[in-house]
């Protein structure tokens, strides 16, 4: 046998040694499975500000940018008026040690200015007589119109803001030596304004998150979630505004007492709300009642 005969056969015993070897050695493993879908977590539906009402009204801001509040458009008279009664409502309603400034600086104003105080309540009342007539109707007329002022002053979800800001201003009038009662009610009448305001712009934030989880899970979830039910029952119904009695404007049931406000006879409510505890429950979304499949829509 030639020498390139052997070598020829060699390389194909060799061949048929890799063949054999290649279909003895075990398969490769199949690929992975592709990963199951992710699965969204479907977030409990957003809650009001300040334990606030899952539905209430908030006063709108018209073309002017304006907020269409009780402050609105009146007199400088009537604003330091109103800043006297926001005033009163933080000496009744702030009741924590801290705030005890707050009724020892309001008793100081009205007493230290008693007589120009009382000028002022006299102008008002005499338009009050002057637009509703002498007697019952005008009485009436303005005891209505305070009331929805003290109430707005005592709005439950603006009452740790608003206390702080009351301390602040009670600390600056403790400070001063000589003050003239008008123009400090008009200058810092705005500042008593500013945590009703700051509690609005948070409201219509919320109104706005609660709306987009109404609209994306409210048909799956919305039984599971004490918002959603309340707005939905609230619907055929006027919802509540600032202005309104204060204990409709809290999720939170509060004990309401009043007193009579003895320049003008309107009730003052006193609500006692405890800023450091919370009553709006927190629920795990979870599909309502009859729905079998627990996977969360796309």
């Amino acid at each position: 046998m030639s020498r390139g005969s052997n070598i020829t056969i060699r390389m194909a015993a060799a061949a048929a040694g890799f063949a054999v070897l290649g279909a003895c050695a075990a398969p490769p493993p199949p690929p992975p499975p592709p990963p199951p879908p992710a699965v969204e977590a479907v977030p409990y539906r957003p809650l009001p500000p300040g334990q606030a009402s899952y539905a209430m009204a908030i006063p709108p801001v018209n073309s002017l940018g304006l907020r269409e509040t009780v402050n609105l458009g009146i007199s400088d008279d009537e604003k330091v008026w109103h800043f006297r009664s926001a005033w009163n409502v933080a000496a009744l309603n702030c009741l924590d040690p801290q705030y005890q400034p707050i009724l020892d600086a309001y008793s100081r104003y009205i007493k230290d200015h008693a007589r120009p105080l009382k000028q002022v309540n006299d102008r008002i009342d005499a338009e009050y007589r002057q637009e509703y007539g002498r007697g019952r109707p005008a009485i009436m007329a303005r005891e209505s119109q305070m009331t929805m002022v003290y109430n707005y002053f005592a709005l439950p979800p603006a009452r740790s803001d608003f206390c702080r800001t009351a301390l602040g201003i009670s600390q600056q009038y403790l400070a001063s030596e000589k003050v003239d009662p008008a123009g400090f009610a008009l200058a810092n009448f705005s500042a008593l304004e500013g945590p009703f305001e700051r509690f609005f712009v948070a409201y219509e934030q919320y109104q706005r998150e609660s709306s987009a989880w109404d609209a994306r899970y409210g048909d799956r979830y919305g039984d599971s979630q004490p918002g959603y039910v309340a707005v939905q029952n609230a619907r055929p119904f006027q919802t509540p505004q600032p202005g309104a009695d204060p204990a409709s404007l809290s999720a939170t049931p509060l004990q309401e007492t009043k007193v009579i406000d003895p320049d003008t006879g309107a009730k003052i409510p006193i609500v006692p709300v405890d800023e450091t505890r919370a009553s709006v429950p927190v629920v795990q979304p979870i599909p309502n009642s009859g729905d079998g499949d627990d996977s969360s829509p796309n």
